[in-house]
């Protein structure tokens, strides 16, 4: 992907993102970025006029959040370099952090102008117009920029996010597939894929979580709904290999422990490694309901009543009148009304 396109759709969608460690990647990136900062620095103290290092140091404390300093760098190479067309994308980077939508399709309008052969500053405008809510004139752009370079797997991708604000899933698949057809590692598509076809209850979904996986082994997301895929098939084995997979990886995974508990549960009637994943899922979120009361479910199945009425009465604090809590309820006091 070009250096310039720092996309919004990776933010729009990052229920899917999600990196294999993201604590450990975003301390890594962040010092990386504080040590090349000080190289830059370095560097421009004995060549103070050099455009290319003041644009680099500039991208760098914009990935950091650091607007001002950014926007100095980036004003002091315009000014030695005002015919510099990546240097007006960077700056439409800049105001489209600002929340300057203005300023940011402004920006893109003069890089085209200095440099119409470049796809770039069209899949930023498609960007724009995106976060303004017109995909209309967001596709008009992205079809610019894919006439400009077919070969570009970003803009089918983006094209898709486009026909998809409208509505239009039959050819947003089409362009999925030419995206992943250029780019069998782009996670990205892959995985919109994967979670179309999931929708749809389509086999297909499969094939495109695993190419996810090939891109990002371990990908939290694309684990999960490989073990969504195999629960629905019955594959039970395969799906608590997936969850256990997330559970090792991601130990605050809620869900990977809730829908192990449920196929213990209630395929396997292995109630105590259900209990003990139910009481994961809680000790992560203690506000778990759907995880509270199949916990009671559990312990009722395993002849512990008061427990099990404990945990029922859990639910319905966090959800009064919880339709399944009050059943478990009137279970116990059936059977204590027989004894």
């Amino acid at each position: 992907m070009n250096r310039y396109f720092i996309s919004f759709l990776v933010i729009i969608i990052a229920f899917i993102v999600g990196c294999n460690n993201p604590t450990k990647k975003a301390q890594n990136t962040s010092t990386v970025d504080v040590d090349s900062i000080s190289i830059l620095t370095n560097l421009l103290i004995s060549d103070s006029l050099n455009a290319n290092l003041l644009a680099s140091r500039a991208e760098l404390y914009l990935r950091k959040g650091n607007i001002d300093p950014a926007l100095r760098d980036l004003q002091a190479a315009l000014s030695l370099a005002p015919n510099d067309a990546g240097l007006f994308i960077l700056l439409a980077d800049i105001y489209l952090v600002l929340g300057q939508t203005d300023n940011s399709i402004a920006s893109l309008k003069k890089a085209i102008r200095l440099e119409p052969a470049n796809e770039i500053p069209y899949l930023k405008l498609t960007e724009v117009y995106l976060q303004l809510d017109d995909p209309t004139t967001a596709l008009r752009y992205v079809d610019e920029a894919i006439s400009l370079n077919s070969q570009n797997t970003e803009s089918y991708y983006v094209k898709a996010i486009g026909l998809m604000a409208k509505q239009d899933t039959a050819a947003a698949i089409i362009n999925l597939k030419i995206s992943s057809n250029l780019d069998s590692s782009n996670y990205m598509a892959n995985m919109h894929l994967g979670v179309i076809y999931t929708a749809s209850k389509d086999p297909l979904s499969k094939d495109y979580f695993e190419k996810a996986l090939v891109a990002r082994p371990d990908d939290e997301k694309a684990l999960y709904y490989l073990g969504m895929y195999y629960q629905e098939l019955r594959e039970f084995s395969k799906a608590l290999d997936k969850y256990s997979r997330i559970t090792e990886l991601y130990k605050s995974n809620k869900r990977a422990y809730y829908n192990m508990g449920y196929i213990y549960l209630v395929e396997y009637e292995d109630f105590e490694n259900a209990k003990l994943m139910f009481q994961e899922a809680i000790s992560i979120n203690p506000r778990f309901i759907e995880a509270t009361y199949n916990l009671g479910r559990t312990l009722e199945a395993l002849g512990d009543l008061k427990g099990a009425r404990e945990y029922y009465k859990k639910s319905l604090e966090l959800l009064p009148n919880y339709p399944l809590a009050v059943q478990g309820m009137n279970r116990l006091d059936d059977m204590l009304r027989k004894k």
